[in-house]
């Protein structure tokens, strides 16, 4: 009796091998997108180094000449890095003593401080994981302070709009600043938008009411003793007391005791 072989099709083989290949898929699959998805290293180690040893060397020009570079590369742009260093070399340049720098840079006209205050805004936001901006907040206080002394001498001198430019940024740099809004608002009501003032306003007692003042900084505890003194004045000048005497009460929560908040305060009777 002969002993027959017997062989699967081909076919069968083949689908065999199929099985096989499906089995496989999800895995090679699931590895290739974890590939795809692994995040790219934008800008090394090394190099936001070289961007920190020039601005610890005042060398200003060169930190800026670098970081632009970066934020006009298509992936190198989306790092919030150096937005950082741009705002922090354009701040040295506006405080420095260097004659010809700062005429390079027209610091006479705040061209440097304003050009520090658009970079952090663009740094803050393009930290949208909060990984850099909690440790940058000793630079972000400095900005603040000559951003408010800016910002209050264009009130002493009746340019509103200049000054509306400098509250705003304010309200980029920190969104939960309630001083910056009270006065943002504020400016508004001296150019007659007292809708826009009415809203950035109610921003600012919103954000006092939910956090009860705590956790500012000193320029911003300093600005928001401001802004209720410059609101219930210019509240009072225009004619409404109402308005005034609300700005009045919301103010002794948050800045009852501050002198020139209770001299106002008794110069109206509130």
């Amino acid at each position: 009796m002969n002993n027959l072989t017997v062989r699967p099709p081909l076919f069968a083989f083949v689908a065999f091998l199929f099985v096989l290949a499906l089995g496989a898929a999800p895995q090679v699959h699931a590895q290739i997108q974890e590939e795809e998805e692994e995040e790219p290293i934008l800008i090394t180690e090394d190099e936001l180094n070289q961007l920190l040893v020039w601005y610890v060397d005042e060398k200003y020009e060169k930190v800026l000449f670098k970081a632009i570079r970066y934020t006009e590369d298509e992936e190198q742009k989306k790092h919030p890095v150096p937005y950082l260093y741009m705002a922090k070399g354009y701040l040295g340049i506006h405080n420095s003593d260097d004659s010809d720098l700062r005429e390079t840079y027209e610091v006479d006209k705040l061209k440097a401080l304003k050009n520090s205050l658009k970079y952090a805004g663009k740094f803050v936001k393009k930290d949208k994981e909060m990984e850099y901006v909690p440790q940058e907040q000793e630079f972000l206080e400095d900005l603040r302070k000559e951003t408010i002394i800016a910002a209050e001498t264009e009130m002493d001198n009746g340019k509103y709009t200049k000054a509306k430019s400098y509250y705003k940024y304010l309200t980029t740099i920190d969104e939960e600043d309630p001083g910056a809004w009270m006065m943002y608002g504020t400016v508004f009501l001296a150019l007659k938008a007292r809708r826009d003032a009415d809203n950035a306003w109610e921003t600012a007692s919103n954000l006092l009411k939910e956090q009860q003042a705590r956790g500012l900084t000193e320029g911003q505890r300093e600005l928001l003793q401001y802004a209720f003194v410059m609101t219930i004045e210019m509240l009072d000048e225009m004619g409404d007391r109402a308005a005034a005497r609300t700005f009045i009460s919301l103010g002794d929560q948050f800045v009852g005791g501050d002198r020139e908040f209770e001299a106002v305060k008794r110069s109206i009777g509130g």
